[in-house]
């Protein structure tokens, strides 16, 4: 009757949806938010399982990995910074993006976003390193291209 129940709860939800949406934030994550859905909000779970998650993230067209860029991106050009630590933990831990692109693209919102947002990036960049336990000490830096200025033909 209970697994009768959940499915009713969640009609309309696609399942490339569902799969994608709890490979990239997690089941605990996804299921937290399910057990608080209720009538009202229903339609806007269902959206963001269908929508956001089926139509967006799963497409294969951006890795997960690039997507995850993105979506820092984004946030912090919006200053969603709440938001932007969710992503960043999951840029980190379920998207395995590597460390060295996480700080470059921090330094690209620096940049672009400014000073202030890029300072709260990193300083929530480096609270979430350290409550995740990541030894930034041997950072696997890849060789960076120094432009000599000159063009090339």
């Amino acid at each position: 009757m209970a697994t009768k129940m959940a499915k009713e709860k969640n009609s309309g939800f696609t399942k490339v949806g569902d799969i994608s949406r709890r490979a990239i934030i997690g089941d605990q994550y996804v299921d937290g938010m399910l057990k608080e859905k209720n009538p009202f909000d229903h339609e806007w779970q269902e959206y963001l399982n269908n929508q956001l998650w089926g139509r967006t993230w799963a497409r294969g067209i951006l890795s997960h990995q690039q997507l995850s860029l993105v979506n820092l991106s984004m946030l912090a050009g919006l200053g969603r910074m709440e938001e932007f630590e969710l992503h960043f933990r999951i840029a980190l831990t379920r998207t395995k993006v590597p460390l060295i692109q996480l700080r470059e693209i921090l330094l690209h919102i620096g940049m672009y976003c400014g000073v202030p947002i890029g300072r709260d990036a990193f300083a929530i960049a480096r609270r979430v390193l350290k409550e995740e336990r990541i030894d930034v000490s041997q950072l696997d830096d890849i060789p960076v291209k120094k432009s000599s200025g000159k063009n090339k033909k």
